[in-house]
């Protein structure tokens, strides 16, 4: 009598045919969870220290106060670092994800390199999105002294938390773009290899995918037209 040798698993997928790792969404529920919980501690209050005394576990009146005493040109070069950066990133990951299948499929199917290639330079085009805002942001950075008890003026506090969000945001919206663009790119490779009719109808969906980068572009000009560090 043989032994048979036991098949292993499959592996789930989701409905879109992904591999799912079944630990995945523990893992999600779990950070979940300890989120709430940091956050009902956080505002809840504690044994008092002290009769008649009572605090929080967080203070978030003196998290507050560290954060106003924060220098704010420290926020506007993580602003303009993340407008680079997370852009960059976007646009790296896309390019991986359309590249690696146009590299493969092409091997068996010559013919959509030519065309498809228009997934890369979508891709190219977020990290693009990226500079242009880190090179407008860095244009309005100016110097302005601390008032007599060593704070920062208004204008200063108001221009370096603007920088950070208008970074933030593009940078973001400029990393989920890539993302998009990339996924769509390779099924644009893919459907282009089985059936060519299939190309210019996934490369509308493309196009759609890649204008959500170009919308934080929009949003960021706006916010950077706040940033005025001297208050004039």
């Amino acid at each position: 009598m043989g032994i048979t040798a036991s098949q292993p698993r499959p592996t789930p997928r989701s409905a879109s045919g992904l591999n799912i790792d079944p630990r995945l969404p523990r893992l999600v529920l779990g950070l979940w969870v300890f989120t709430i919980l940091v956050f009902v501690l956080g505002i809840s209050r504690v044994a008092p220290v002290a009769p008649g005394e009572s605090r929080k576990l967080v203070e978030w009146a003196y998290l507050g106060f560290l954060f106003r005493h924060v220098n704010p040109y420290l926020f506007t070069a993580f602003g303009i670092g993340g407008a680079i950066g997370l852009s960059v990133l976007g646009a790296a990951w896309g390019i991986f994800i359309t590249g690696s299948t146009l590299a493969g499929r092409a091997i068996a199917t010559p013919r959509i390199t030519s065309k498809n290639l228009i997934s890369i330079i979508f891709c190219e085009a977020v990290a693009i999105y990226g500079v242009i805002m880190a090179i407008i942001l860095q244009t309005k950075i100016e110097y302005v002294p601390r008032n007599v008890d060593g704070s920062y003026p208004q204008s200063v506090m108001t221009s370096g938390y603007a920088t950070f969000a208008c970074g933030l945001t593009v940078g973001l919206a400029n990393l989920a773009c890539g993302i998009c663009v990339g996924i769509v790119g390779s099924a644009c490779a893919l459907a282009d290899a089985a059936n060519p009719a299939l190309f210019v109808k996934i490369l509308i969906i493309e196009i759609f995918g890649s204008a959500l980068g170009l919308f934080g572009v929009i949003v960021g000009i706006i916010m950077s037209a706040n940033v005025d560090f001297k208050g004039q």
